[in-house]
C-alpha cells in the first residue's frame, strides 16, 4: 500500500514498458550506429527539408525516442542534405521534453510535455506535426503517429491542429 520509491527516497510514480532495459547481451551500455532521415523547417517554415543524420547512440534507449530527441536539438551544422547557407530550422520548442515513447501496432504514441504546445520558431503547426510524423514513420515498425501532452490527445496544436488524429506521412510538405 505504500508508493514505490527510489533509493533516496523519492516516490518514483508511473512506469512504462520505456522504462525498463530489454537487453539479453552481457553488456548493459551497449552502442549502436543509426543512419536517421529526420525532417525540419525550409527558409521560410512553411515546408519540410529532409535531412540525413549518422548518430552512435546508446542501444538501451528506443530509436523512436533517439528521433525525437533529434528533432527537439535541431539541425546540425554537418547534417547531409542541409544546403550550404541555408537557413533550415528546428520544428520543435528546445524546452520540449519526452514523456513518452512507445510503438504498439504500427502506431507510435509520443508523449510530450506541455512545452510543446509553446512554439518560439516561425514555422507552421503543420511543419512541426508532419517534421515529427515524417521523421518516425521512417523507422521500421512505424506507420502512424498519435501526439499526446502531458498524456492528453483533446488538445489543440496551435489552435488548428486537434491532436486526437492519428497522423499518417505527408510528402506534399517535403521540398
Amino acid at each position: 500500500g505504500e508508493p514505490f520509491v527510489d533509493a533516496s527516497g523519492s516516490v518514483v510514480g508511473v512506469m512504462s514498458a520505456d522504462t525498463f532495459i530489454d537487453n539479453a547481451g552481457n553488456e548493459i551500455n551497449t552502442y549502436e550506429k543509426v543512419k536517421l532521415q529526420l525532417y525540419f523547417a525550409d527558409e521560410d517554415g512553411t515546408g519540410l527539408q529532409a535531412v540525413s543524420r549518422t548518430k552512435v547512440y546508446n542501444s538501451n534507449i528506443s530509436l523512436e525516442r533517439l528521433v525525437m530527441e533529434e528533432l527537439i536539438a535541431g539541425p546540425q551544422a554537418d547534417d547531409t542534405g542541409l544546403a550550404a547557407g541555408r537557413k533550415d530550422g528546428p520544428v520543435i520548442n528546445p524546452a520540449t521534453k519526452i514523456v513518452s515513447v512507445a510503438v504498439r501496432d504500427g502506431i507510435c504514441y509520443v508523449n510530450l510535455n506541455d512545452s510543446f504546445l509553446n512554439q518560439i520558431y516561425n514555422v507552421t503547426p503543420e511543419v512541426t506535426i508532419y517534421a515529427i510524423t515524417n521523421s518516425l514513420i521512417e523507422l521500421t515498425g512505424v506507420n502512424k503517429v498519435q501526439i499526446s501532452v502531458n498524456g492528453e490527445t483533446s488538445v489543440n496544436y496551435r489552435e488548428n491542429i486537434n491532436l486526437s488524429t492519428v497522423f499518417e506521412r505527408n510528402l506534399d510538405m517535403v521540398k
